[in-house]
């Protein structure tokens, strides 16, 4: 029992401890049994190299560690069983994890740590066949040249042929964490801008995954090709202290990614936007994309009022039928994912020009904010809800078990744009009513929570905040996963 308690988490790079996480891979291979119980692998870092870029690791190192033979033979039969027989592979893997705890593995600029650690990442994963959860940071851009990446090769050709490796096989969560010392990350803006697109492209396909999530996410310009639609096998998806306002097209690609989705969380708050100011989040524009998933949804948690546009939630926004979004020719991914594309049914459901949460038969859990919550209740489209016909109560879908109020109670709403659009609806008066009449109208509703206490809304950080900004948020400390 204490073995199992002992290893059943594992983290790599922190405080850029590395000779620890290898003494645990010698232990591991020497007593499989005992590797069994591992279940969560953490590997921390930063893709930011700057130094070391020309180490060959077809020649050994100078002064290679010592090794007794057995855990050498452990080691290659370890370096076989990830998938590292091609060419040199087998030689430069070992070599890559025979360098000393020295300077340069201490480095994290230098490659010689970003190749030991991908190297000592890999291994520890294909000797963990049960492993179900992975937080790892950024392994590589979609043209880097997989040489001296052994994590970012495993990854690769463990999705392009998930069926024919022996690990992986019960991977159902993927954190993708932000870099450690990039250059956004450093406790004040969102994090830098990163290839989501491609990190998803590296895993999608693992047979038991279900669910991947991102935090202090900003959008990226290029951010890699989508993934084809209806191509992952996830299905749940989260961007949390995040904002990816102004690419809802990039937010949907991803939406539409997933062959059934179940959960989508999407919060803002806890930084600051590198520009300054604030950025509209466009509530339509997902809305849309979700309603593709209407039958799935179960879960959806968005907490990004404080950045929506009042014009969008009581103007003439929200009445407007938003046109489908244009997709990259298909010879594109063709190229990219040979074969993979006849298997696949990519054509996409055009949503209609009225979508309300009525459409989402199976939604059990509502996360919002209060206008957020009677804006998708009312509809969204030029068929919204007249404000004296409308009530919240009668517009809810009754499989509803429980809502999350945010903002409810706080002093002062949204202000974001409020242009002159002032709500038309008394919100205290509809929820008041959905609680007072809940119990006849939605009897599966059972927990309304918001009221008191109130929870507060995701805010970002003002501009001209300083480092002790109550809004500030950082990644807890210990693991990234309960």
């Amino acid at each position: 029992m204490e073995n199992r308690q002992n290893y059943r988490q594992l983290q790599l790079g922190v405080g850029n401890d590395l000779e620890t996480g290898f003494q645990t891979l010698l232990f591991l291979m020497k007593n499989p049994e005992i590797a069994g119980y591992l279940r969560h692998l953490e590997v921390h870092g930063s893709r930011s190299v700057s130094d070391g870029l020309d180490v060959d690791f077809n020649t050994p190192p100078d002064e290679p560690r010592e090794l007794e033979l057995d855990d050498l033979e452990r080691l290659k039969a370890a370096i076989e069983r990830a998938g590292f027989t091609e060419g040199n592979e087998p030689q430069m893997v070992l070599h890559m994890l025979q360098q000393r705890q020295a300077r340069n593995l201490l480095d994290t600029s230098h490659f010689c740590h970003m190749a030991f650690k991908q190297a000592l990442a890999a291994l520890l994963i294909a000797t963990s066949p049960q492993l179900e959860s992975l937080a790892v940071f950024h392994v590589g851009e979609p043209s880097s040249e997989a040489e001296g990446l052994a994590l970012l090769t495993m990854l690769r050709r463990a999705n392009k042929n998930p069926d024919s490796i022996p690990y992986l096989q019960h991977l159902r969560q993927i954190i993708f964490l932000p870099d450690d010392c990039s250059g956004g990350n450093d406790g004040f803006y969102y994090n830098i801008a990163e290839d989501y697109h491609h990190r998803l492209n590296l895993v999608r396909r693992l047979p038991a995954l279900k669910s991947v999530s991102f935090s202090l996410a900003s959008w990226k310009n290029e951010a890699g090709l989508p993934p084809p639609p209806k191509s992952a096998n996830y299905s749940e998806i989260s961007f949390t202290h995040s904002n990816l306002a102004g690419n809802e097209s990039e937010m949907c690609y991803i939406i539409d990614t997933s062959k059934a989705l179940r959960k989508f969380t999407y919060t803002i708050g806890g930084r600051a936007q590198p520009e300054g100011g604030k950025v509209c989040v466009t509530l339509t524009s997902i809305v849309r994309c979700l309603w593709r998933h209407r039958h799935h949804l179960e879960e959806l948690d968005l907490d990004v009022e404080d950045n929506v546009s009042w014009t969008e939630i009581y103007g003439n926004e929200g009445l407007e039928s938003t046109e489908g979004i244009e997709r990259d020719e298909d010879t594109e991914y063709e190229e990219l994912w040979e074969g993979e594309m006849e298997e696949l049914d990519m054509n996409l459901e055009t949503p209609p020009a009225n979508i309300s949460l009525a459409d989402f038969p199976n939604l059990k859990s509502l996360g919002l904010g209060v206008h957020t919550l009677c804006f998708l209740a009312r509809g969204i489209g030029p068929d919204r809800l007249d404000a004296k016909s409308f009530s919240l109560v009668h517009t809810l879908p009754a499989s509803l078990q429980s809502i999350r109020l945010y903002g409810k109670g706080e002093d002062g709403d949204p202000t974001l744009d409020p242009g002159n659009h002032q709500p038309d609806l008394d919100v205290d008066t509809l929820l008041e009513k959905l609680v007072a009449e809940k119990d006849a109208r939605l009897p599966m509703l059972k927990t309304i929570k918001g009221f008191d206490p109130v929870i507060p809304r995701g805010k970002e950080v003002p501009e001209c905040a300083d480092e002790d900004h109550p809004l500030l948020w950082e990644h807890p400390k210990g693991w990234v996963v309960d």
